[in-house]
Order: structure tokens, then sequence, then C-alpha cells
């Protein structure tokens, strides 16, 4: 996944993604959504790869992350608790296409030291609500 755009917060503890930087499906939110929105071939053909750990909180196996999949799926968003980077909660919502496709998604990076259930619970609303307004505005739809 491509990081295309960052919007940083101004806490002095914050998560730091720079734009350009490429992010693995399997270890971040935003690429968790992005599966759980995409088609089965797709999620079926990256299941059968073998997924490097980058923590010890890495998703690596394909039940595990066939589990993640299906709650993003069922949720309309992910989560990712120190999945990439240690000490990072993520919360993950895909950006559809007009198709209906995956075309991106969006991501909100929190320390886990901030972020409980009530926290990502909220973070994956307003997630959700951010990617179907970002949609709608890119197929001319809003």
């Amino acid at each position: 996944m491509l990081t295309v755009h960052v919007e940083l917060s101004a806490k002095a503890n914050r998560v730091n993604v720079d734009v350009g930087q490429i992010l693995p499906l399997h270890g971040t939110a935003s690429g968790i959504a992005f599966l759980a929105a995409s088609r089965l071939q797709v999620v079926s053909a990256y299941l059968e790869k073998p997924l490097q750990a980058f923590t010890a909180h890495t998703v690596t196996g394909p039940d595990t992350l066939a589990k993640a999949i299906a709650f993003a799926a069922a949720s309309g968003y992910s989560r990712s608790s120190q999945g990439y980077e240690e000490g990072v909660h993520s919360i993950g919502a895909a950006i559809l296409g007009a198709d209906g496709q995956p075309i991106g998604a969006l991501a909100v990076a929190s320390p886990v030291s901030r972020v409980d259930d009530a926290v990502a619970a909220k973070q994956g609303e307003a997630a959700v609500t951010a990617a179907r307004l970002i949609a709608a505005r890119l197929t001319g739809e809003a």
C-alpha cells in the first residue's frame, strides 16, 4: 500500500508515516481494510503468499489474517495493533471506486497507549465516514 498523504497530529507523541512509503497489506490496518473490500480471488492469492513478520504482533498466519479481514468486512474498518511497528495501533477503512472495489484506504495511527476498545470504535466510525466521503467525491456522487 503506497502512502500518498499524511496528516500529522498536534500531539508530541505521535506516529509518523512518510509520503511515498510502501506499507504491507497484512501488517497494517489500511492494508487489511483494502483486502476486506477486495474480490475473493485477490484475498485468496494474498493468503497463499508467505507473510513477513515486522514485529512479534504481525499477523503472519493465513487463518489469523482471514479473521482480521472478516472483522473488517463486517464492521467496515480494520484494527492493527503493533502489526507493522511496535507501539503503534491503527484503524483502517477502504476507499471504494465506482465499481465497488477498493482503490485505496485511509488509516488513523495512534500510540498504543492512547487506544482502548472505545477509542478504536470511535476512530473506526470516523474512518468509515471519511472513506465514504472520499469515495463519493472521487466517483462524483457527492
